[in-house]
């Protein structure tokens, strides 16, 4: 009975995670209280939508589209997010063209608000349309027949520099709105214990920040990575908050998101 009671929790297996999620994967007293999995942002929307999970850190765009089919499913945990405000540097396109002629671009699969915010920069910012195609992380820009390719997450920081041209989609968000960029939250289902789920998260978060000098040289090691990089990413260009400017910019995210057929109309923010 005790094992049923437990919260089904699913986190996302990059690097800028482990800031919300380093106590629950290691001796956090809660640990009795939740079953923690990881997976790929997308692979978390799926999961939380049919109800495998209870609660999942996903990608916003999937709040605003699951929202359409039942308006009270979902509820988003309050002052916990990842977002930036400028340059993230895990969210890049990469191209072997000069940007304004980009004719075809492959989508990392991993996250579907990035698709999202990609479309609407290359929208609102270059009066671009290419044809989008799905490809995995691995594959390589110069025999992929393609002008430019979508990097996500560990990905994208292994690859800086590596193309002629790129763009950081944090740095034109913030050029265009002014705000941050909220790629994730945690959002539950309606049908467990809110108060709960809260303040396991809220404390999660809490527990896990002190620890980015740790979780910075542990990741470096393992995405072979200097370092100064993923201490600098983790400090400086990703943050764990969720307040007015951030829920400014997540509201002017779904309104693009609207114009361009990317997320339903008639959906607006609910939390815990």
């Amino acid at each position: 009975m005790a094992q049923k009671s437990r919260v089904r929790i699913g986190a996302v297996s990059f690097l800028n995670t482990k800031p919300l999620i380093y106590s629950l994967l290691n001796s956090n007293p809660s640990n009795d209280e939740i079953e923690l999995s990881v997976h790929v942002p997308s692979r978390l929307a799926d999961l939380l939508k049919v109800g495998s999970i209870d609660v999942g850190l996903i990608p916003i765009i999937e709040f605003f589209r699951a929202s359409e089919e039942d308006p009270s499913l979902y509820r988003i945990i309050p002052d916990i997010s990842i977002s930036s405000h400028g340059a993230v540097r895990s969210i890049q396109l990469f191209s072997r063209v000069p940007i304004p002629q980009i004719r075809s671009v492959g989508l990392d699969t991993g996250s579907r608000t990035s698709h999202a915010l990609l479309r609407i920069v290359l929208n609102e910012k270059y009066d671009l349309q290419p044809a989008f195609t799905a490809s995995p992380p691995s594959i390589e820009l110069r025999s992929a027949g393609i002008d430019a390719v979508l990097r996500i997450g560990d990905a994208a920081l292994r690859q800086l520099d590596s193309a002629p041209y790129s763009v950081d989609l944090g740095t034109e968000w913030d050029e265009l709105t002014g705000l941050p960029f909220v790629y994730a939250c945690w959002v539950a289902r309606r049908d467990v214990d809110l108060e709960k789920v809260t303040h396991i998260l809220q404390q999660a978060k809490a527990l896990s920040i002190p620890h980015i000098p740790e979780i910075a040289r542990v990741g470096a090691e393992t995405l072979s990575l200097p370092e100064a990089l993923c201490s600098d990413y983790l400090t400086n260009r990703i943050s764990y908050h969720l307040g007015d400017s951030e829920i400014a910019g997540m509201n002017r995210f779904y309104e693009l998101a609207q114009r361009y057929d990317l997320a339903p109309p008639g959906v607006s923010l609910r939390f815990a």
